[in-house]
């Protein structure tokens, strides 16, 4: 039989998508869920009583991981959209289904490196079946709010590995949240363009270019995510293989470096480094983004670790210390103010402890060359 062979230069069907949606709480993500096409809900979250009549779908009332994995193709036949609420809860769920073998513990019982790797294998594969099957994936989200500087950023509710794979596999992606109209009323919508403030995604084209897809009354608009999943596909069966493959590139390498910006320590570095493939087309600038990220925040290499590592904690100098300094200065006819713009401080407590000894030579350097000058 003849292979089935797509040139790059030919549109890709696509059958079946994974859409991401993360919002905070009381916005009504669930209900939303249930506007897919003849869905059915993993209710790992446990919240699915509280849409009410919005409830239009099946649910699987998760206990235990087993009550997902062990549902078949043909229970799942009905079904053409998998809501899976929340994605958080999910990867929980599979955690605590590996501890419950006791090779996969620690001795404090948490979960050992090599399993957590396992249940995030898990986590792909089971994902993988729903798509080779035709099922539209939905993963559900929680936000949280993180600060960056003044920036406040919003984004999924998930350890920063988890993070990062589930952006990479999404097709679509955006943020759920209410904004105040012209008229003072508050309006639901979805934000699948990037920005500093949200992390998304957007294959599908969503929104036009602002991105912004506002949200009706559910309860008269009951096909409403069924809708968008199928514009969004509908988008992506026009575009070639290269096409979509560069689209989707240039957002990956735009959210690594939104993430690189937000890192604030080591274990940052780290996760954006394990994230890192050397296959990606952008590897070498992501790679590059991470390093200055890492220098900026301070962090060294530990080759024998393979991990970044913090800087040592800043332990300004004493006030002996300080007086002490200031009588060092005085004796080499230099004054403190000339001292601390020459070091590119504002006060000489900026000066750390362990690299007091290398203040002094500074200042023996200009001293000097105040003397010949």
């Amino acid at each position: 039989m003849a292979l089935n062979i797509i040139a790059a230069d030919q549109t890709l069907n696509v059958s079946a998508i994974i859409t991401y949606i993360y919002a905070d709480p009381g916005l009504g993500k669930t209900s939303m869920g249930f506007t897919g096409d003849k869905a059915i809900s993993f209710d790992f979250d446990r919240g699915a009583h509280r849409t009410g009549e919005l409830r239009r779908g099946a649910v699987v009332p998760v206990q235990q991981w087993s009550d997902v994995a062990d549902l078949t193709p043909q229970d799942l036949a009905p079904f053409n959209t998998i809501v899976i609420d929340t994605v958080g809860a999910m990867l929980e769920s599979i955690k605590t289904h590996l501890l419950l073998n006791a090779t996969n513990r620690q001795k404090d019982g948490a979960l050992k490196l090599k399993a957590q790797g396992l249940a995030n294998q898990t986590f792909k594969q089971y994902v993988n079946t729903l798509i080779s099957m035709g099922k539209d994936v939905v993963f559900i989200a929680h936000a949280s709010e993180d600060q960056n500087g003044e920036q406040i950023i919003y984004r999924p509710d998930l350890g920063g590995k988890n993070r990062n794979e589930l952006y990479r596999i999404a097709d679509i992606m955006g943020y759920l949240t209410t904004v105040s109209t012209s008229d003072g009323k508050h309006e639901r919508v979805i934000n699948f363009k990037p920005c500093p403030t949200h992390h998304a995604k957007n294959a599908g084209a969503l929104g036009g270019e602002t991105g912004d897809v506002w949200v009706p009354d559910l309860k008269t608009n009951p096909t409403f995510l069924a809708d968008l999943i199928k514009q969004a596909k509908d988008h992506i069966n026009t575009l070639t293989p290269d096409q979509l493959a560069l689209i989707k590139a240039n957002e990956e390498l735009e959210n690594f470096m939104q993430s690189c910006a937000e890192a604030q320590y080591s274990s940052d570095v780290n996760q954006l480094t394990e994230a890192l493939d050397k296959q990606h087309f952008y590897y070498q600038n992501m790679r590059l983004a991470m390093k200055n990220r890492a220098t900026e925040l301070g962090c060294t290499f530990d080759i024998n670790a393979n991990r970044w590592i913090d800087p040592p904690e800043f332990t300004g100098i004493t006030d002996a210390q300080r007086d002490e300094l200031q009588d060092f200065i005085s004796e080499r006819g230099l004054d403190t103010k000339s001292v601390c713009e020459h070091l590119g401080i504002d006060a000489l407590t900026e000066i750390d402890q362990n690299t007091l000894d290398n203040a002094k030579a500074e200042i023996e350097k200009l001293a000097k060359v105040s003397m010949t000058a």
